[in-house]
């Protein structure tokens, strides 16, 4: 199945004269024709069940339940669920719809569907009102990023590079017996007997 929805996935908008110079079988292009137009189904009429779909796809085709419900999963597949659809998709629907009326207006030369669908189409997208400006911009900080630390408070290290240098010179890979020359420490005694001090209270008691 996973084979099939890849080749008419390739070939779901391709022309007829293509596929044939690409020698896709004459049975892919068939199906590939059911499937483009139960896809423009599908696009009018989103929002009803599968069963719809199918019933469609078997009444005008002739099709075995099998084939119709197997013709649905591939097109789910490509395109998707249309009954989970954004809004987004909806406005982009209802605007085609728009287009499409208008379309046939001019076709028949009907000046008044022609402007009301003008208008309905303005009135939708709000093309009377002015675009929104982030005003909130100029809010926005400006960052410039400096090595100079007098600009956060603090006093710069002449020659700091070479300060660095120094310090790394130093100290980096000493080995840590080498720190004890730097170190002041204190030698501490080893504690005293317990039991020598124990006798040295007793001659004292007596």
């Amino acid at each position: 199945m996973r084979s099939d929805i890849d080749i008419y996935a390739v070939n779901l908008m391709k022309p007829e004269e293509e596929m044939r110079n690409d020698r896709v079988s004459e049975e892919v292009i068939g199906r590939v024709i059911r499937l483009r137009d139960v896809y423009n189904y599908m696009l009018r009429n989103p929002l009803v069940k599968d069963r719809t779909y199918v019933d469609y796809i078997e009444s005008r085709y002739g099709v075995t339940k099998r084939t119709a419900y197997s013709d649905l999963e591939i097109l789910h597949a490509i395109v998707g669920n249309l009954q989970q659809c954004t809004k987004e998709w909806h406005r982009w629907r209802f605007n085609n719809m728009i287009m499409e009326g208008y379309a046939i207006a001019l076709r028949r030369q009907d000046p008044a569907a022609i402007a009301k669908l003008a208008q309905q189409y303005g009135k939708y997208n709000r093309l009377d009102k002015t675009d929104d400006l982030d005003n909130r911009l100029s809010e926005v900080p400006h960052i410039v990023f400096t090595f100079d630390v007098a600009k956060i408070g603090f006093r710069p290290i002449p020659n700091a590079f070479k300060y660095i240098d120094q310090i790394i010179k130093k100290y980096g890979g000493t080995p840590y017996e080498d720190l004890i020359e730097d170190v002041d420490f204190v030698e501490i005694a080893d504690e005293p007997d317990k039991k020598k001090e124990d006798g040295d209270a007793g001659s004292v008691s007596e």
